[in-house]
């Protein structure tokens, strides 16, 4: 910006100007997700952790799921 405003006003290209001021508000406008998507493997982590407070399922049930989920969060 500096450099452009610093040359003779007949040397100064206005799209330059227009293009350094749309990837200014592009950059700072630009929305990202607060929270990345932690896929499958923060999904297994996250059952895995609630997994001992399941009554329904029998210890059998468990233990196979348990393994199925360590497999899956090992994969993150």
């Amino acid at each position: 910006m500096l450099t452009w405003l610093s040359l003779p006003q007949d040397r100064r290209d206005p799209a330059l100007f227009t293009a350094l001021r749309e990837c200014m508000v592009a950059a700072v406008t630009h929305q990202q997700p607060a929270v990345q998507d932690p896929g499958p493997a923060g999904s297994a982590r996250a059952l895995r952790a609630a997994l001992p407070d399941q009554t329904n399922l029998s210890t059998a049930e468990q233990h196979l799921l348990r393994e199925w989920l360590n497999r899956l969060a090992a994969d993150g």
